[in-house]
C-alpha cells in the first residue's frame, strides 16, 4: 500500500503596513487616554485629565464605562446577561481604545449617551 502524498498548498500573507500608524503621536496624552478605558486604572488618568478638553473627555467615557463594568460584576446573579455583558463591556473598551490611538473623540456607542 503506497502512501499518496498531500500537496500544501501555498499560503500568502500579506505584509503588514506600518504607514498607516504614527508611533511618533503616541505622548503621555495619548498614553492616559488609554488607561482611562481600562477599569481600575481609570483614577489615574483622572487626576491628570484636568487641563486638557482631549484627555477629559475620554476619562469620561472611561467613568462610564467603569461604572457598566461595576454593575457587570452585579449581574452575577442572572443566569445569561453575565456573558452578554461581558461581551459587550470587553467590546466597548476596545472601540475606546481604537478611538484613542486613532485620534478621535468619539463617543462610545451606548456609554456615550449615558453622559
Amino acid at each position: 500500500m503506497a502512501l499518496k502524498k498531500i500537496k500544501i498548498p501555498k499560503m500568502n500573507f500579506k505584509k503588514l503596513d506600518w504607514s498607516k500608524w504614527n508611533f511618533r503621536k503616541m505622548n503621555w496624552q495619548t498614553i492616559l487616554a488609554v488607561i482611562a478605558y481600562l477599569p481600575v486604572l481609570t483614577i489615574i488618568s483622572l487626576v491628570f485629565s484636568s487641563k486638557n478638553p482631549y484627555l477629559t473627555f475620554h476619562v469620561r467615557q472611561g467613568i462610564a464605562l467603569h461604572l457598566l463594568w461595576i454593575l457587570f460584576v452585579f449581574s452575577f446573579f442572572l443566569p445569561l446577561i453575565p456573558w452578554i455583558l461581558a461581551v459587550a463591556l470587553l467590546a466597548l473598551t476596545v472601540i475606546g481604545i481604537i478611538n484613542v490611538v486613532s485620534g478621535h473623540e468619539r463617543k462610545l456607542p451606548v456609554v456615550g449617551q449615558l453622559i
